[in-house]
């Protein structure tokens, strides 16, 4: 027990000297990109590959902006394409950055057989590791709708209001 609070003290140490040192980079035009990965709770999005971008207007307010696309090849058809948009309130610029904001996305799948559209509040975090480079974690609330169209699929239109994703993610400032 005492090794485990012990190294559990020396990380704590190490993560605070590291940000004693970090300075991030949130100031008014600056301008970021985000590589990430999110997790769907209501199997609404598919995200394959998005690059979203960022552009701070004041140094705790960004607009955002999102285009994701994938190419399926061999047996699968289908070209999958998303956009997203939205904006982010920093609540402090700070090392550890939580924030709150709102989104809204569009996908098209399967050669448009599939449509998802979804309007959500966000809330999360940026942790800087170095000036210009963070990770960060989201989660989303908010409204959901998927319809499906026919040849691929029976048709059908479904919503749905709740908890819409969960992500993960590096930024990466300019």
């Amino acid at each position: 027990m005492k090794k485990i609070v012990m190294a559990g003290a020396t990380l704590a140490l190490a993560l605070t000297a590291g940000s004693a040192f970090a300075v991030n980079s949130l100031n008014a035009g600056t301008i970021g990109f985000n590589v990430g990965a999110a997790v769907d709770s209501q199997a609404t999005f598919k995200e394959d590959l998005m690059i979203n971008a960022r552009y701070f207007i004041t140094k705790d307010m960004a607009v955002l902006a999102g285009l994701g696309i994938a190419i399926a090849g061999g047996d699968a058809k289908g070209t999958d394409i998303a956009f997203m948009g939205g904006f982010r309130k920093y609540l402090k610029t700070d090392d550890l950055a939580p924030f709150v904001g709102g989104r809204v996305q569009y996908q098209s799948t399967q050669d448009s057989t599939q449509t998802a559209m979804a309007v959500m509040a966000e809330a999360g975090a940026e942790y800087f590791l170095a000036k210009q480079f963070s990770i960060e974690g989201r989660f989303g609330f908010g409204y959901a709708s998927i319809e499906q169209k026919a040849p691929t699929f029976t048709p059908n239109k479904r919503t749905s209001i709740g908890t819409a994703a969960f992500g993960l993610g590096a930024n990466f400032y300019f």
